[in-house]
């Protein structure tokens, strides 16, 4: 670098950074400093996200691995903290130099350009207050044209502040706004009431909540992103919902799965769920329920040899381990199988073995696929884990009280063959034996009655050989 531009970076009032690749400080300017509040030394080494506002980090991150492929950034918006802690907006400029392997930027701050009629100091506080906010926030006129916008609101529809600037709010495409969604609007308008509305993003693919809160001819909109808390408290309705199931009578364990399985796809579209059970050998896997997948795939499937290389499912119930593929058609786990697949457009499958309470089993395998070519998002992870608990639960659950069926049903033959099986000959020995002639043994009749007492002995002796059978039977089924 020529001597004379670092004097000149030094000396700008615009703010002048340098990054590692890792997205380390390197080296500031005095007006980014003083701006912030702290010294070079506080600065040096420390990672950038830690003065990044914490709904700018994940567009950070973005931001870095797209200069890999760009090399050059510009118009880049994000706010940073400072020492007192207040944010900043600043817009950058961001470029990547391959010589040095460093990131350079610079940036305006535009902090001033959030509300600029608010120029008294109540209403710099109050945009102060409002651009640090997490929720995204806009000022919406009476021609549905956004006036004044905050940070989040830009990150959450992902365009610049310069496309948003007078833009009319129903064309922000990435709201996923509809026709139900704008007459809450208009009514808010219409009445000067405040409403708050939770709906789901069909573009994003996320749910939102929004306040709207009318003031003469403008509407104050606050937007939050609830997807975590929404699919919380979805999943865990469902969780209840199928857990009373359970318990009756009328539904199979398929069946039960099954509105498990519809009630997940319901809350995340973009999933195609399955469960297939392992037999009593631990050798092969079978279609326990699968609302969404082909019918042909699982007929075709049904009955397969797990193994090491045996598609996802096949191969993590042979090792008892979460198995991730994210592109099915490269992975040679599913070298085999692959073609059975690939006609209706999955490119991926995770599957997780559901082992049993007392890990001595495999009882199946949850799979999750997609149409596309992806890894598991951390939120997705935690659903697979707390559904395959849920779905040990329901197998085990289904299993005990077969068992006990099938227990109530023996203890019931036994009884049975008690009360019948064995009164018959015990009976029939009494009466031979008050026909014995005690009196005179040599008399031919008591040759007689001894051969009937011997065959109904040994009929007695086998019914008893099968109570012990029965007996044996339900003991080895207990231990």
């Amino acid at each position: 670098m020529d001597y004379s531009l670092p004097f000149l970076l030094e000396q700008s009032s615009d703010f002048f950074c340098v990054l590692d690749r890792d997205g380390s400080i390197v080296k500031t300017n005095a007006a980014f400093r003083n701006m912030l509040g702290f010294s070079e030394v506080e600065l040096a080494g420390k990672k950038a996200n830690l003065f990044s506002h914490p709904a700018d980090i994940n567009r950070r991150e973005e931001l870095l691995e797209n200069l890999s492929v760009n090399n050059e950034i510009t118009g880049h918006e994000s706010r940073i903290k400072g020492k007192d802690g207040r944010y900043y907006s600043i817009r950058w400029s961001v470029s990547l130099n391959k010589e040095d392997n460093l990131i350079y930027a610079l940036g305006v701050d535009i902090t001033g350009n959030l509300n600029d009629h608010a120029s008294d100091d109540v209403g710099g506080n109050i945009r102060n207050i409002i651009q640090s906010f997490n929720e995204g926030f806009c000022i919406v006129n009476s021609r549905w044209l956004i006036t004044s916008l905050n940070p989040a609101f830009q990150a959450i529809t992902g365009l610049k502040s310069e496309e948003l600037e007078n833009i009319n709010f129903r064309e922000v495409t990435s709201l996923g706004l509809t026709d139900k969604l704008l007459a809450e609007f208009e009514g808010a308008l219409a009445d000067s009431s405040s409403r708050q509305v939770q709906y789901f993003n069909d573009y994003l693919k996320r749910w939102f909540r929004i306040n709207i809160y009318p003031y003469k001819d403008e509407i104050a909109v606050f937007i939050r992103d609830i997807t975590n808390i929404k699919t919380q408290q979805l999943v865990l309705a469902l969780e209840k919902n199928v857990l009373e199931l359970n318990a009756s009578a009328t539904y199979t364990l398929s069946q039960t799965i099954n509105q498990l399985l519809k009630g997940i796809e319901e809350i995340y579209p973009d999933m195609i769920c399955s469960v297939l059970e392992i037999d009593e050998a631990q050798e092969k896997i079978y279609h326990l329920a699968a609302p969404k997948l082909p019918a042909e795939y699982c007929m075709a499937i049904d009955g397969s040899t797990i193994g090491p290389k045996a598609g996802s499912c096949g191969t993590a119930a042979y090792h008892r381990s979460q198995v991730i593929v994210s592109d099915i058609d490269t992975n040679p786990l599913w070298e085999d199988y692959k073609h059975l697949m690939q006609p209706y457009g999955i490119k991926a499958c995770w599957s997780t073995p559901i082992i049993s309470s007392n890990s001595t089993r495999v009882l199946a395998t949850f799979a999750v696929y997609y149409t596309t070519k992806r890894e598991p998002r951390p939120e997705e992870l935690r659903l697979i884990e707390r559904t395959t608990n849920i779905l040990r639960v329901l197998i085990e659950n289904k299993r005990v009280l077969a068992h006990v069926k099938d227990q109530n049903r023996r203890l019931q033959e036994i009884a049975s063959i008690s009360s019948h099986e064995i009164r018959r000959p015990v009976a029939t020995i009494l009466g031979l034996t008050n026909l014995f002639d005690r009196n005179n043994p040599d008399n031919p009749l008591n040759r007689e009655i001894i051969n009937h007492i011997d065959s109904t002995a040994k009929e007695l002796d086998s019914v008893i050989h099968t109570i012990v059978e029965k007996t044996i039977y339900l003991q080895g089924d207990e231990d």
